[in-house]
């Protein structure tokens, strides 16, 4: 049942009238916060942007389920990325350790290796995820969209009773 929503929810976005720049900007941030492995002040910050910010919410929901199980596999890299900035880069120990003695800094829990090191992915993986999250929409809508509705594996799915979830969005 569970992949039957998240289905139904990649089926509705895809077949909104909804704009391809929402939907990627909403993936977007939702992959930032999947990516981090703790609710941290960061995530909440990110949280309240896609409510604030005109993004769809679905999409980046969506996106924070996807990318949590994506930031768990990618969980070494992160430790690694935060163990050198945090302990092998000398020079900016200053600089922690002044970031850690402010008022609300430590709540973003930086101090963690594989929280800083998630957080420096999820920065240099935004702008990718944005455009490839919008260009594959675009793609879809224009070029995919018919070609899947003339597939045999989708004749057979309109005889079953998920089609009528599917059918709901066509139109």
């Amino acid at each position: 049942m569970f992949f039957y929503k998240i289905i139904k929810s990649i089926i509705g976005i895809l077949h909104s009238q909804i704009s391809p720049n929402e939907i990627a900007f909403g993936a977007a941030l939702g992959a930032f916060i999947g990516l981090s492995p703790y609710m941290t002040l960061h995530n909440l910050i990110i949280f309240l942007l896609i409510f604030l910010l005109k993004v769809n919410v679905g999409s980046a929901f969506l996106s924070v389920g996807v990318f949590a199980v994506i930031g768990r596999i990618f969980d070494p890299l992160s430790d690694a990325i935060g163990y050198v900035l945090l302990v092998n880069i000398n020079s900016l120990t200053p600089f922690w350790t002044k970031l850690y003695n402010m008022p609300l800094v430590p709540f973003t829990k930086f101090y963690n290796t594989i929280v800083l090191g998630s957080f420096v992915i999820a920065v240099l993986l935004f702008v990718p995820i944005f455009y490839f999250s919008k260009w594959f929409i675009n793609y879809y809508r224009l070029s995919l969209q018919a070609k899947i509705q003339n597939w045999k594996i989708m004749k057979i799915f309109k005889l079953s009773s998920i089609f009528n979830m599917y059918d709901k969005y066509q139109k």
